[in-house]
């Protein structure tokens, strides 16, 4: 496996990862090792943000409980921003869009599922994509997420057609060669807990990425 800690920014309050596909970000009942165990072996941390097992990408540690607190108080009133880059086989309809539509977990079959009308279990979901290159078979999206739900880019580009490389819950027919999933977090911006600056992260995007003409 590529080293797990790729670590892009690290100081007294939080240190960022550049988490590879194939490790999940907090442990998981099945038993195998994830990137926060990996980190907390010499550090203690609290996870701030978290991506999917086989999705890669930027996540967040923060080493003290006022540094979390922190986060998490910008987190819940949006003013963390977070952009993915995604590659598709289905160019969307229109070059670029916001999608907003709701979602409702499936907690059995480990899936989100848009749904026409509002409910009681129900959560917006709301990003907007932009087309920023296409090869001869495949197109790149950014997108940027304005609420951060359960498989929520992954459901919503499923939803106008176009599934993520891959990602075979979602409807792409294949896999892909190590198993990831073509969706990468490759860019967070935030004002420093300490500094009170507006800072920006990014990372790039996997190697195998190159083979499908990125």
């Amino acid at each position: 496996m590529v080293d797990p800690l790729n670590i892009i920014y690290e100081d007294d309050e939080f240190v960022i990862l550049n988490k590879p596909s194939g490790i999940s970000t907090q442990k998981e009942k099945s038993g195998e090792v994830s990137l926060e165990e990996v980190y907390s072996r010499n550090h203690s941390c609290f996870v701030i943000n978290r991506i999917d097992k086989r999705v890669s990408g930027l996540v967040i540690f923060a080493k003290k409980a006022q540094a979390a607190e922190y986060f998490g108080k910008i987190i819940r009133e949006r003013n963390i921003k977070k952009s993915y880059i995604a590659m598709v086989a289905q160019k969307p309809e229109k070059d670029s869009a916001r999608l907003q539509n709701y979602l409702q977990k499936d907690s059995k079959a480990q899936k989100a599922r848009i749904i026409k009308e509002k409910n009681q279990n129900s959560q917006e979901a709301i990003l907007t994509y932009n087309i920023l290159q296409s090869s001869e078979r495949y197109h790149l999206l950014e997108i940027e997420l304005e609420t951060g739900r359960f498989h929520q880019i992954r459901a919503q580009l499923a939803e106008v057609g176009s599934p993520i490389v891959g990602d075979l819950k979602y409807g792409y027919k294949r896999s892909s060669p190590d198993g990831s999933i073509f969706l990468h977090c490759h860019e967070l911006r935030f004002v420093h807990p300490k500094t009170k600056q507006l800072v920006s992260y990014k990372a790039s995007k996997p190697s195998l990425w190159s083979k499908y003409g990125f």
